[in-house]
């Protein structure tokens, strides 16, 4: 459940970037390259049915709340839109790669995770380092494959 959590409390930043003069030179090729993982993600749904939940995640092309998630209860979806924090930081928004660290200080405990997202095709690998005062605590792979379920349909559960 723990990994689940961590998928959960990903923190999320995008990088804005501005058209060049030199941007009508690029071939099609180029600009897939400097296309943002947010960017090039945004809309799309990824299901993850490890630790017995299943879990779907949608990226969204946003600063604030840059990603989506619906946990299956059997009966109903929790719902949870992930907001960014202070403290979030993205050290990478490439274009197949997004990774993220949250630096928690704690009764003189320093708490790092880091995440990373690394798409290939129809799936994305999400690696997690938990740390505390420097030393990995903990570390461990999750695997999501890419879904055309249509998420806004589901029944959401009462708070």
């Amino acid at each position: 459940m723990k990994k689940l959590i961590y998928i959960l409390v990903l923190p999320l930043f995008i990088f804005n970037c501005s058209k060049s003069d030199d941007d009508n030179l690029k071939t099609p090729v180029d600009d897939n390259l400097n296309t943002t993982f947010l960017e090039k993600y945004e809309g799309t749904v990824w299901i993850s049915s490890e630790l017995d939940v299943t879990s779907y995640i949608r990226f969204i092309n946003n600063l604030n709340t840059p990603l989506e998630n619906w946990i299956d209860m059997t009966d109903c979806y929790y719902y949870y839109l992930q907001t960014l924090y202070e403290g979030d930081t993205l050290s990478e928004n490439s274009n197949d790669t997004l990774e993220f660290r949250y630096a928690e200080s704690d009764e003189g405990v320093e708490y790092l995770d880091i995440i990373t997202l690394t798409a290939s095709g129809n799936t994305i690998e999400a690696e997690y380092k938990y740390y505390e005062d420097g030393d990995l605590y903990e570390s461990g792979k999750l695997y999501l494959s890419k879904s055309s379920i249509d998420v806004d349909g589901f029944i959401l559960c009462d708070d």
